[in-house]
């Protein structure tokens, strides 16, 4: 009966073993699908950028491009993890599949929230970033805007008030593997700005980016 019984558990334990197996190789496979999305559509958005920095008014929402059929505001840069991502303009499931989505706010009104899925690609090493990062949003006029991280913290992934709550210049988060908590990044604007007239900071980024095929 011991026998079996050690059967029964070997058999047990090669089922846990393949179903974990199997989940890796699934996130692994999306991870890479996401970032191969994100990476096909940052490559519309920056084809859009001007070709120097416009003078504009800036207030009210941002501008929006569209590509694929959807729409963007503009990038996220993240030197310290080697990202730059097309901003979608709204946050969506479907949305977050493809790219990092705003999730509320704008870059002009110091108040941008912006969410992205735990992929490798995306958003999934958040947690890695230290205080004094450099983050940088481009708006779709050409305009770069420099902040640096300052906190870090994780809040329950249904606490939407928290997330929302602070005088913070940027946010970002994901959420962390199984769903249950949000990695939140929250950072201080530096003041920096690219220059009116100067060629878009994001287009030297975007030709060193690892994310841009090289033709």
């Amino acid at each position: 009966m011991k026998k079996y019984s050690g059967y029964i558990y070997i058999a047990i334990g090669a089922i846990f073993i393949f179903a974990a197996a199997f989940l890796i190789r699934h996130n692994f496979n999306e991870s890479a699908e996401a970032g191969k999305a994100s990476d096909e559509l940052l490559e519309g958005v920056v084809e859009q950028m001007p070709g120097m920095v416009l003078d504009y008014d800036e207030s009210g929402d941002m501008p929006v491009v569209d590509v694929g059929g959807r729409s963007f505001v503009g990038t996220v840069e993240i030197p310290s993890l080697g990202l730059l991502l097309p901003i979608q303009s709204e946050w969506g499931k479907d949305n977050a599949k493809v790219s990092v989505c705003r999730y509320k706010g704008s870059v002009y009104e110091n108040n941008l929230i912006i969410a992205g899925h735990n992929y490798v690609e995306h958003f999934g090493n958040l947690k890695l970033l230290s205080t004094g990062d450099e983050v940088v949003i481009t708006d779709m006029n050409g305009k770069s805007f420099y902040f640096e991280v300052t906190n870090m913290e994780t809040l329950g992934s249904y606490d939407a008030e928290e997330m929302e709550a602070g005088d913070w210049d940027l946010t970002l988060f994901t959420c962390t593997i199984g769903g249950a908590n949000r990695v939140t990044v929250r950072c201080e604007s530096t003041g920096k700005t690219s220059e009116t007239g100067a060629v878009p900071d994001v287009l030297d980024a975007a030709e060193k980016s690892k994310h841009i095929r090289k033709k």
